[in-house]
């Protein structure tokens, strides 16, 4: 089934009350003699208002099967990148609030599409696999305003076949793999979907390891 990101947002949009509670990963606002425990990055810990007074926090609402998690945010900007890293393969909410709190969102946004995967990995939870996965599926959304130089490959140097097979290849020699790490992968994915696998699955294939 495919994931629906925007649900929770739409559930409760924002919640409006006096804060309780202040911690760097999480508040407790009251709304009508309601506590609502919200998590947050800390991106938005730095700009939230004091224990006392009135406060007003973006949410999110994260459904599972086992409960509920409500996360907040002090700007729309925050919220929507949230919404955008869940959307990715294997990012939860967690280590999206864990980015949030790494990284301002146009920190985040420079370094997918300046592909400085060392930045991507620098966050907690995020392994060479996870920041390659973000490059690939986050970086055209972005828009690149550097694209990374593909000349620094050499054309003849690529010895693997025409077509999709060579575009996977310099593909992830450009996500950050190093030559022989991309044949390697490359021809396990290549076994697994064959030889006529759209770019798109050989890449995602390849990156899965």
């Amino acid at each position: 089934m495919p994931r629906s990101p925007d649900r929770g947002w739409k559930v409760i949009a924002y919640l409006f009350g006096k804060l309780t509670q202040k911690a760097p990963t999480h508040l407790v606002v009251d709304v009508g003699g309601v506590g609502y425990l919200v998590h947050i990055p800390l991106s938005s810990y730095e700009r939230i208002g004091e224990v006392g007074g009135p406060v007003r926090v973006l949410t999110y609402l994260h459904i599972r099967e086992d409960g509920a998690e409500l996360f907040g945010f002090a700007t729309e900007e925050e919220r929507e990148l949230f919404r955008t890293l869940i959307s990715v393969s294997g990012v939860g909410p967690r280590l999206a609030q864990a980015v949030l709190s790494a990284m301002s969102p146009e920190e985040f946004r420079r370094a997918v599409v300046r592909n400085e995967l060392h930045k991507l990995t620098s966050v907690p939870g995020i392994g060479r696999k996870t920041a390659q996965r973000l490059v690939l599926e986050l970086r055209e959304k972005f828009g690149p305003e550097e694209p990374v130089p593909l000349e620094e490959v050499p054309t003849e140097a690529v010895e693997v076949g025409r077509g999709p097979s060579e575009e996977a290849f310099l593909a992830l020699l450009s996500l950050g793999m190093r030559d022989a790490e991309a044949r390697t992968a490359l021809a396990r994915a290549r076994r697994r979907l064959g030889e006529e696998a759209p770019i798109e699955e050989l890449i995602r294939e390849a990156l899965r390891g």
